[in-house]
């Protein structure tokens, strides 16, 4: 019982902290609207890639799609250029760099996947290492997502990478 609160404290913290930062950058506006950006940084990058909408943000090496939520693609401001910038960094990734995409999204649909299997067997030591487990999966690809983000700073319009970096930055400390 005792896991699946702090499962749930952590969730709730980083939940709030993405909140708050949508908040605060959110009033900063960018020249042109998320889509916008991530189509012309794609164009000029990556041959094949496309945007599309999805119901969360992410990227579809297999189908050759960075996936943008509708308030993402439709959004002008410093917050929304920065998640695009974030999933277009992932895709520019893709060049050279397979194995290790495949690597990193490997352990990432392996650490939730423990995760939920360590929060449904709790009270259990089996739980316990499941979780722990899952953890240490999920914080072994912070290399790759710490990647991304220089990726995207590399693309983003020199007028807002600094604000770019503060809210990637952020949002990478949740």
């Amino acid at each position: 019982m005792g896991l699946t609160l702090v499962g749930i404290a952590l969730l709730l913290a980083h939940t709030l902290w993405r909140v708050w930062v949508y908040f605060r950058f959110r009033p900063i506006l960018a020249e042109e609207e998320a889509e916008v950006f991530a189509e012309r940084v794609l164009r000029l990058h990556m041959s094949g890639f496309r945007v599309e909408r999805g119901w969360r943000n992410g990227v579809s090496y297999a189908d050759r799609v960075v996936r943008l939520t509708s308030p993402v693609m439709r959004g002008r401001s410093v917050y929304h250029l920065a998640i695009a910038a974030h999933e277009v960094g992932h895709a520019l990734q893709w060049r050279g760099e397979e194995a290790w995409v495949r690597s990193a999204n490997g352990a990432l649909t392996a650490g939730f996947g423990f995760l939920v299997l360590g929060f449904a067997l709790a009270p259990s030591s089996l739980g316990g290492g499941s979780v722990l487990l899952g953890y240490a999966l999920v914080a072994s690809t912070y290399p790759f997502e710490a990647d991304a983000n220089r990726e995207a700073l590399n693309v983003v319009p020199p007028q807002h990478r600094e604000e770019l970096r503060k809210v990637l930055q952020a949002l990478s400390s949740s």
